[in-house]
Order: C-alpha cells, then sequence, then structure tokens
C-alpha cells in the first residue's frame, strides 16, 4: 500500500467512507441555519425556545454515549454507523416535511432533537474508530484528514445555498434535504458492514465494559486534561453556533443569508486546517493543535462587538481552521495511543467529557442571552475560553505526549 494520501484513494472501503461524509455533510451544511430559523420562525418563539431544542439534543447524547461506546467496540461499526444516519435521516425528513406542509410544531423539533440524541450517542463513539477499522495505519493521519476534508468541502456547497434556500423557500425544504442526506451517506457506510471486524465475544457485562474504558481513558493524564477542558469549550462554541449566533444573525446581521455566509467561511477554514493537519508532522501534536485554539476566542468577540459580516466571517475562518486543525492530531493521537479494542469506550469517554455541560450550558444560553444581551454574553464567554484553553498546559504530558513513528 502507498503512504501519505494516495493510500487513501486506493483503498475502496476508504474511498466510500469519505464520500459518506461528503454526502452527509450536504445536508450538515444546511442544518445549523434551517434548524435555528426554522424554530425562530414558528409562532411565540425566541431564544428559550431553542434552548429547549438543543436541550432536548444533547441530553440524551450525553447519557447515552458511553452505553455507545461499549456498542461500538461490541458490533460491526459500519452497520451502528449507517444504521443510525438512516434512522435518523428518516426522523429529520419528516421534520421537513411537517414544516413544508404548514404542520411543523416546536414539539416536533424537541422530539426529533431527543431522538436524534439517542442515535448520535451510538454514532459518534463508532464513527471515531471506523477509520481505523479501515485504514492501514500508516495512512491513518491521511485518512482522518481525508475525511474531515471530504466533509468540509460539503459544509462550505451546503451552507453555501442553505441561506438563500431557506429564506426563499423556508426552513421545511432545507431540513428535507438534509434528512435525505442522512439517509444516503447511511446506505453508502451500512454497505462497509462486512469489512470493519466485530471484537471478540466478552462475557464481560456493561458496567464492566465501562470500567475496563475508563481505566484505559484515565490511564491517560493527556486526554483527560484535553476533555476535561473541552467540557466548558464544547459548550460554549455549541451555544454560540446553535443559539446565541443565530439570535445575533436575526437581530442584527440581516437574517438567514448573512449567517449562511459566516458558517461558509467557517467550512473554508476549516478545509484549510485539515489540509494543513495531513501535511503537518509535529513531534508534539497535541501542544500544536492546542496552541492554535487562541484565535478562534474571535468569533465570540467579533459576533459580541460588530455587526460587521466581513469581520465576523475572518474570525470564523480562523475558527474553522483552529477546530478541524485540533480534531485531527487529537483523533490521530488517540488512535495512535489506545488499544483498538478499547478504542470506541474511551472515544465515548471523550465524547461524554466534552459533551457533559453542553446540556445545561445551552439549555440556559437562550434565557441568559434574552437577560443580559448578546454582547455581555458573548464577551463573557470569551474570557471564560481564554482561562479554559491555558489550563491543560498545566499538565505535562499534553505539552509532551508525541507523535508515534
Amino acid at each position: 500500500m502507498k503512504s501519505g494520501f494516495r493510500g487513501v484513494w486506493q483503498t475502496p472501503t476508504l474511498r466510500k467512507l469519505v464520500a459518506a461524509r461528503f454526502i452527509s455533510n450536504l445536508g450538515n451544511g444546511l442544518g445549523p441555519i434551517a434548524i435555528p430559523f426554522g424554530v425562530l420562525a414558528l409562532p411565540n418563539t425566541n431564544g428559550t425556545s431553542l434552548s429547549m431544542v438543543w436541550f432536548a439534543n444533547m441530553l440524551p447524547l450525553v447519557a447515552f454515549t458511553l452505553i455507545g461506546g461499549v456498542i461500538g467496540d461490541k458490533f460491526p461499526r459500519a452497520q451502528l454507523v449507517g444504521g443510525a444516519d438512516i434512522l435518523l435521516g428518516l426522523l429529520v425528513l419528516a421534520n421537513g416535511i411537517s414544516l413544508i406542509t404548514g404542520h411543523g410544531a416546536l414539539w416536533i423539533f424537541i422530539l426529533v432533537g431527543f431522538i436524534g440524541g439517542f442515535l448520535n450517542a451510538i454514532w459518534y463513539p463508532s464513527m471515531g474508530a471506523l477509520t481505523s477499522d479501515l485504514a492501514d495505519e500508516k495512512i491513518l493521519q491521511e485518512s482522518n484528514s481525508s475525511i474531515m476534508l471530504s466533509g468540509n468541502i460539503a459544509m462550505i456547497i451546503g451552507t453555501s445555498i442553505g441561506g438563500g434556500l431557506v429564506a426563499l423557500y423556508g426552513a421545511g425544504w432545507a431540513i428535507a434535504i438534509d434528512g435525505v442526506s442522512f439517509i444516503v451517506a447511511g446506505l453508502v457506510v451500512y454497505s462497509l458492514r462486512k469489512h470493519t471486524p466485530v471484537a471478540k465475544p466478552t462475557s464481560e457485562s456493561t458496567f464492566r465494559e465501562l470500567k475496563s474504558g475508563w481505566k484505559e481513558f484515565t490511564s491517560h493524564k493527556w486526554i483527560v486534561a484535553i476533555v476535561a477542558a473541552s467540557t466548558i469549550l464544547f459548550a460554549c462554541e455549541r451555544s454560540i453556533y446553535s443559539i446565541i449566533g443565530p439570535l445575533v444573525a436575526k437581530e442584527n446581521l440581516g437574517g438567514p443569508k448573512p449567517w449562511a455566509l459566516i458558517l461558509a467561511i467557517w467550512s473554508i477554514g476549516s478545509v484549510l486546517g485539515v489540509l494543513v493537519a495531513g501535511k503537518a508532522k509535529p513531534k508534539y501534536p497535541i501542544r500544536f493543535a492546542l496552541l492554535m485554539q487562541f484565535p478562534s476566542i474571535l468569533w465570540a468577540l467579533a459576533l459580541g462587538n460588530t455587526t460587521s459580516i466581513i469581520l465576523i466571517a475572518l474570525s470564523s475562518f480562523a475558527l474553522g481552521i483552529a477546530m478541524d486543525l485540533f480534531y485531527v492530531f487529537w483523533v490521530t493521537t488517540i488512535q495512535q495511543h489506545v488499544a483498538k479494542d478499547s478504542l470506541s469506550k474511551v472515544l465515548a469517554y471523550d465524547a461524554w467529557g466534552s459533551m457533559a455541560m453542553a446540556p445545561l450550558i445551552m439549555g440556559i444560553a437562550g434565557p441568559i442571552t434574552e437577560y443580559f444581551g448578546t454582547k455581555a454574553t458573548l464577551n463573557a464567554i470569551s474570557i471564560i475560553c481564554f482561562i479554559t484553553l491555558l489550563l491543560p498546559f498545566l499538565v505535562k504530558e499534553v505539552r509532551e505526549i508525541q507523535a508515534s513513528s
């Protein structure tokens, strides 16, 4: 097998996985625009309504992610990822149709969000480990980068058309297309089920499986430190992305079209971040990736302190670079340093820890923003994120963990 990106494209199963992420993220590019503006277009809705929808989504995601990690180490991961995508796609499609036919309601968004959170709890740990099932160790980083790159290019396309689609035809059509993209992508991934190994049968109970996963997770201090910081960072970023940002766009920027532009620029930055991550070989990948996160704070500051779409878009570009560069190095380093038979469980603890505060923070983000205003809320978030980013550097392993040769 050839090394580098050429090796990825010469592997049929990896090509399918890359294609699936492209298809899925075409719809995902529409979602961040269609969902908030779809909710806000319903009668008597506001920022608190958005918080209700995202709280309903994040709560089961956090509650069941650890179980999803255990499941991901026991069953073919392609089957789990593909099946979850297909079921979620059907739900999202139904939500879109309800809006198109004039039967949309806040409770439907909440219900779809809740069930979707449960399905994502199965999806996240298995998707994170699926690449290592299909990719040779020599091209693992390039495989992760290719999947991210494909998804980010699709996000650019999706977000670029999302604002106009929502503004011209309504959120229902955008949400319906999102659902179809999930179904198609899920079918592609499901077709890989015979190529992913099943863990050897074990008599261990789910509790013992979780206990062994926790032991492996906590044995890596660098993982624990980063996940602890991510608990705050993820909740703040998701609150801006899903709740506060759309409110700012509706009140100060002109609605879904400028918000779509801002998210499209974010996705372009993500592409650059993935390209850099695919080529760069830093000796200390986590230290390097963490340092790159500091410019991302500018996004919250820009949204809170200016109505210049150009400045906000530039800050979102920096955020896109930072987040996806970090993700590639983070996942690759975990895949290199954690045993494969524990990988889904460790990634489940990673996801669970990173999202642990999200239901609470996203649940109160709308009411807090309505009470204090967007400027004060976003400035406070900026300060919190800056302090949080500094803390992992106190852990020696974060500074010194090295990439595998």
